[in-house]
């Protein structure tokens, strides 16, 4: 007479979920000056700004966002990275029969276990999807406060700029400057 039983299997998969995301522009710089003192201004300008020399290019981290900035070429790359350590947990229960025997137990088992993996590997997708789709929402929020500071700095670089190429055309008479709005305005004497 045979007899049914119930088999158990517990899995647990741990790992580590990382996701990126990445953006590129470049800088748009008159060419007031030439271009190695152009490169100074804005390497100055950056570094006043947090930003810390890394080789060629200037870099800033902040809360997981990366701003890499060329000053030679004045390329721009925003990236985001992610990474978290993820656990999920699962369980199966299958009914198996004694007059299987010991490798009917055994089939059920793996059965059941492949099954559970299955699913644990849905849920793994799934949080990578997620942790992608933050990664993206993260960037997007952060362009924008970058493109204004961005701005901000074109323009600083831009208006010294200005000031020392009327510096050896002639002798300034008179200089307004309006950070609010960027305007500048030099009177000079050739």
């Amino acid at each position: 007479m045979s007899r049914a039983y119930r088999v158990r299997v517990r899995e647990s998969v741990r790992h580590t979920v990382r996701a990126e995301d990445h953006v590129s522009t470049s800088l748009e710089l008159l060419e007031i000056l030439p271009r190695e003192e152009m490169s100074d201004l804005l390497r100055q300008e950056l570094i006043g700004r947090g930003f810390q020399e890394q080789g060629q290019t200037l870099v800033r981290r902040v809360d997981g966002l990366t701003i890499e900035i060329d000053p030679a070429t004045g390329s721009v790359t925003a990236r985001v990275e992610i990474a978290e350590e993820v656990e999920h947990h699962g369980e199966r229960v299958g009914i198996a029969d004694t007059d299987w025997g010991t490798s009917g137990r055994k089939r059920t088992e793996a059965a059941l276990r492949e099954e559970l993996r299955e699913e644990l590997k849905s849920r793994a997708d799934q949080g990578s999807e997620r942790a992608q789709k933050q990664a993206t929402d993260r960037l997007e929020g952060a362009l924008s406060d970058l493109r204004g500071e961005l701005d901000r700095v074109v323009n600083r670089v831009t208006a010294e700029a200005l000031k020392r190429k009327a510096a050896r055309l002639g002798q300034i008479k008179e200089m307004t400057e309006d950070t609010e709005s960027g305007s500048l305005t030099i009177v000079l004497e050739v």
